[in-house]
């Protein structure tokens, strides 16, 4: 089955650790009347306030900010005292030590190369020398090219239920504690990933078209995370996210179309129609199986693209072979 992810390209920098994932429940009426039952389909992640939560063993990121020439901060977690080497590939980019609550910091003395890279982390634990790899991947891509926007860097997360999380993000225009769907993944099988931002502990609604997911609470950070049934419905719709007050009125709402099968209409070969839904990171992930590769289709359109975060249905593009 086809996977299709879409990433908001006007997400804030997230800092801090990740997206808690808020009880998911559908509380709407059967037909009758009776509420069906509010069932968990994901416990919540987030950490009490005591004691405090243990530094993971396996290293993690948490902050990824990357400047257009690749000079880069590189934060996370780890286990106290653990050796921490980032790696661009298998190309070190500098190691540090974890402090005893296992927060580190690096600051690579060489800039990344531009391109599409991938970022990993390796600990070492200093008395049994035994390494522990990160599960979780971030993905960055530079732009060559000079006077280019921030490099985009966004966190893969090794399990598939989890969702991909934009750490920087070119054109970077919302602000903090405002509602917004950040991405959403189908995780090529039978659920729907989400994640976002809202003001922090706000109760959210979220639907698929008119068809309810369920509702969920935003973390003390202002973020928020949800994994739903995969919505039975053909083609594309519009995934909405509401912001309820404490009455049950809407206080704000925010509305993506999302298209699962994004089937690709060629007008001729090598151009693109754009339909409604679509968005570069999408048509970079299904003609180059990356949608770091977004870069590509900027560049090879840019008679056609002022801002890569905006694109209209009825343009044609053209898709580079590689």
């Amino acid at each position: 089955m086809t996977r299709s992810l879409w990433l908001g390209l006007g997400a804030a920098l997230v800092i801090g650790g990740a997206a808690a994932v808020g009880l998911l429940t559908n509380d709407e009426p059967r037909a009758g009347g009776q509420a069906m039952p509010s069932a968990p389909v994901t416990a919540s992640l987030a950490a009490p306030p005591a004691p405090a939560t243990p530094a993971p063993t396996v290293p993690s990121f948490d902050v990824v900010k990357v400047d257009p020439a690749g000079n880069a901060v590189i934060a996370g977690r780890a286990a106290p005292g653990a050796r921490v080497r980032a790696l661009d590939g298998n190309k070190p980019l500098g190691e540090t030590t974890a402090d005893q609550r296992g927060e580190w910091v690096l600051v690579p003395e060489k800039p990344i190369a531009a391109g599409e890279r991938q970022l990993t982390l390796e600990a070492t634990d200093p008395k049994t020398g035994a390494r522990r790899s990160s599960k979780d991947t971030v993905a960055v891509a530079i732009s060559p090219a000079k006077n280019a926007e921030p490099p985009l860097a966004v966190l893969l997360p090794g399990d598939p239920d989890q969702p991909a999380r934009a750490l920087q993000t070119p054109g970077n225009t919302a602000g903090a504690g405002e509602l917004s769907l950040d991405s959403a993944d189908d995780n090529g099988r039978d659920r729907l990933v989400l994640s976002g931002r809202a003001p922090a502990g706000s109760r959210l609604k979220l639907y698929a078209g008119e068809q309810p997911l369920g509702t969920v609470t935003s973390d003390a950070q202002g973020r928020w995370s949800a994994v739903a049934p995969r919505p039975a419905i053909a083609g594309a719709y519009d995934l909405r996210i509401e912001e309820l007050k404490p009455d049950g009125s809407v206080a704000a709402r925010v509305a993506r179309a999302f298209d699962p099968a994004m089937t690709m209409t060629m007008p001729r070969e090598g151009e693109y129609l754009v339909r409604r839904g679509n968005n570069l990171w999408q048509l970079a992930r299904r003609t180059y199986g990356n949608g770091l590769h977004y870069t590509t289709i900027y560049t090879a359109n840019r008679e056609h693209i002022r801002d890569p975060d905006l694109i209209y249905p009825g343009q044609v593009f053209k898709l580079p072979r590689s």
